[in-house]
């Protein structure tokens, strides 16, 4: 028998999400089904990887999909060194 590469692992699993858009799925829903409104800031990058049991790393790649998706609008307030 000859072997081979797969270009994909998605070949056997195509309908397979990773870790990360599955939280932004939950996320996603949990902000449509109005846990968090329009204009209200969301917990920590640290927290919201403590409540879904996951990395800050698998957070944040999440967080970044809701972003690029437009569901989240990211703004960081810096208070300056006086």
């Amino acid at each position: 028998m000859e072997d081979f590469e797969l270009e994909s692992k998605s070949y056997f699993f195509p309908n397979r999400l990773t870790l990360f858009e599955q939280v932004s799925q939950s996320l996603s829903r949990l902000i449509s089904e109005k846990k968090w409104r329009p204009g209200e800031m969301l917990p920590n990058e640290t927290e919201l990887a403590q409540m879904f049991n996951v990395s800050p790393g698998t957070m944040r790649r999440a967080l970044k999909l809701l972003v690029d998706k437009g569901v989240l609008i990211l703004s960081l307030i810096h208070i300056s060194e006086p």
